[in-house]
């Protein structure tokens, strides 16, 4: 069990997870693994470069690996603590069940998915009846067998397939993510909370050739090159847009706001609640970030 504040995340055998979010937002963008989620209450959003949507109490949806999604779990305006189950579908576990279970995968791939990386799943009583069985497993501290955990994980397939059976060539699909464009990675998500060896992992690089390539193009370490460019982008929008600094750090990748304003002071000579009482006020030249 994971804690932080009034936030309480549970988490079985690394696959099975259950996250408790009382008063405060939790921000997080990785989805390394095909995952399920099921809202059990309160409310996610999920923000894309296209819209946001908000997923309450019942729903349920679908989440490609390997990309970044913000996924923002909260409490309701009327004060309903968020609740969700997540349930992950690792590639180990799934070629494993793809031979043992022969499954055919229609040609030419059958019905797409599209582009996006989250699959919207309408209500179902198959969904309800699984993640009622799995959430009664944190409700009694009472954790399945690994057999019967890998029985649960095979049903949440089979589930899939026959509501979205388009989904098979997404969850079948054991290739490689292809080497991306670092530049063009870094400047879209340099905001988002990942560890440098998770934005090696998201540009289809080893820790060691991300570095390489990361110097070649920015003559800077990754670390703090991030830390630059998103603070410079909180000055933004603290000095320019009128945000304030506790609506800001979240944003921007930071965990938590001491660290923001910790960060902020040492780069820029004052807090980030000096900036916002200045408005725009103290405009320092800094060194250009590349």
């Amino acid at each position: 069990m994971n804690t932080k504040s009034d936030v309480v995340i549970y988490n079985y055998l690394d696959t099975f997870f259950c996250c408790y979010v009382e008063n405060e937002k939790l921000c997080e963008d990785m989805v390394s693994d095909h995952t399920l989620v099921y809202i059990c209450s309160g409310e996610m959003i999920l923000v894309t470069k296209e819209k946001r949507f908000i997923l309450k109490k019942g729903d349920s949806f679908f989440l490609k690996r390997n990309h970044l999604i913000r996924k923002i779990k909260q409490p309701t305006k009327n004060g309903e603590s968020f609740k969700g189950l997540f349930l992950q579908l690792k590639t180990p576990f799934l070629k494993k069940m793809f031979a043992e279970q022969r499954i055919t995968l229609p040609v030419n791939g059958g019905k797409s998915t599209g582009n996006s990386h989250h699959v919207m799943l309408e209500k179902h009583l198959f969904f309800d009846g699984l993640f009622m069985s799995l959430e009664q497993y944190f409700n009694t501290k009472e954790y399945p067998s690994t057999e019967l955990m890998d029985a649960k994980l095979k049903e949440a397939v089979f589930v899939l397939l026959q509501l979205k059976p388009e989904l098979s060539s997404v969850l079948f699909d054991f290739t490689d993510p292809w080497k991306t464009d670092l530049a063009d990675f870094m400047i879209n998500n340099y905001k988002c909370d990942l560890s440098v060896e998770e934005f090696a992992r998201y540009t289809g690089r080893s820790l060691s050739t991300f570095k390489k390539d990361f110097a070649r193009i920015y003559q800077e370490t990754p670390s703090r090159w991030l830390v630059k460019k998103r603070l410079e982008e909180a000055r933004d929008l603290i000095n320019n847009k009128g945000q304030k600094p506790s609506e800001v750090y979240l944003n921007i990748g930071f965990k938590n706001l001491s660290h923001f304003s910790t960060a902020f002071k040492k780069q820029f000579g004052y807090t980030p609640s000096v900036a916002a009482a200045k408005k725009g006020g103290d405009h320092r030249m800094l060194p250009t970030i590349r």
